[in-house]
């Protein structure tokens, strides 16, 4: 289960939430989908990046988290890997479940940017190790391999085009939910970002570039966002125990670094990599792949470097359309990805996050 992707921004949404209130929304929707004792539940991973230092995080969130979800038996704890926190969130989940015994777990993801201050986020977004912004040192990359401001604001409509166009599947397919907003009441039932954006190839043309930056515009980045994701896993003995019948299963997890903290848009190739090696599965039998839209230089680095056909790259849009809240994207796109391969009719997907500094994560999933 999912909420929506709010802006990032004053006019976001979901402004007014905490990270608590936001996750405690969604872990409650996605119980009431999955029927499961809760007391079972024995391991909760969150996920977070800026939403660690906001105002309303005192002792063991992610516990004060679980206990008020009613999953008080779970062991808590956060996750924070930058970019991939979500991702290695369930990961950390999966490894309650095959390695400690644990029947029930949950991995999810949430991060909250409008309630940040422009300091952490800006924060969350610059390397120590240059100082500069990512969008700087993903510009720079980009230069280097040859990639141009037409092929980013080109990667750029096609985002928007692709989400707008399957926005309400995972709506149909109860894969999200509505969070109420205290004094704004239920948020939209579809994500906000890609509502009110008529990007077009007339209007990229014109759109201002970032400061440092001479291919990445405004538009051609990813934007700054709000939501939480996240996944029950279960043992297949647990789940044959309580009825449950999966949507999939985790075949392989891999982390990758680079040398350089602007290789980070090179990363997702290696992970991707190594997960399918544990997965033992070839690149050809995957139906799609989620690599998640920072800039559009790690999705066209990911197509050009192990000739990956475009149509199954981000099939349904992604960060730079929908909003990137940093935390919570890795278990996001987990979501996004197990909706659309159920309903496409696809086998196996791959989701990848790149992260700072110059890495990334990747995980296999096959859809039963």
């Amino acid at each position: 289960m999912r909420s929506i992707i709010g802006s990032g921004r004053s006019d976001s949404h979901l402004l007014g939430l905490t990270m608590q209130d936001l996750t405690i929304q969604v872990l409650g929707a996605m119980f009431c989908r999955v029927i499961i004792p809760r007391s079972e539940v024995r391991s909760f991973k969150l996920g977070s990046v800026v939403s660690l230092k906001s105002a309303s995080i005192t002792q063991a969130p992610a516990k004060e988290i679980a206990l008020l979800s009613h999953i008080p038996n779970a062991s808590s704890n956060i996750a924070e890997k930058a970019c991939s926190s979500g991702l290695r969130a369930i990961h950390e989940a999966e490894m309650s479940v095959r390695y400690e015994d644990c029947g029930f777990a949950v991995g999810a993801g949430v991060d909250l940017m409008s309630g940040a201050s422009a300091e952490i986020n800006d924060g969350a977004l610059r390397d120590p190790i240059t100082k500069k912004s990512m969008a700087e040192l993903s510009d720079e990359k980009a230069r280097e391999l040859g990639f141009s401001r037409d092929d980013y604001d080109l990667y750029a409509l096609e985002s928007f085009t692709r989400a707008k166009k399957h926005l309400e599947h995972y709506w149909d397919a109860n894969y999200l939910t509505q969070i109420y907003v205290p004094g704004k009441g239920l948020s939209p039932h579809i994500d906000q970002n890609v509502t009110y954006r008529e990007v077009t190839a007339e209007s990229m043309a014109k759109m201002r570039k970032i400061s440092g930056c001479e291919i990445t515009t405004f538009t051609s980045a990813s934007k700054l966002g709000d939501g939480c994701g996240a996944l029950t896993l279960a043992s297949p003995g647990s789940a044959k125990k309580r009825h449950r019948s999966p949507l999939a299963k985790i075949l392989g997890y891999a982390e990758h670094a680079e040398k350089e903290s602007k290789d980070f848009i090179c990363a997702p190739v290696g992970a991707v990599q190594e997960a399918l090696e544990i997965a033992k599965l070839p690149l050809s039998k995957i139906g799609s792949f989620w690599i998640n839209e920072a800039f559009p230089s790690p999705p066209f680095y990911f197509m050009r470097t192990l000739n990956i056909p475009w149509e199954i790259v981000n099939p349904w849009g992604g960060a730079i359309a929908f909003g990137h809240p940093l935390g919570a994207t890795g278990a996001i796109l987990c979501v996004n990805a197990i909706c659309q391969a159920r309903k496409e009719g696809k086998k196996y997907v791959v989701v990848s996050v790149c992260n700072a500094i110059g890495e990334a994560t990747a995980m296999v999933f096959e859809i039963m």
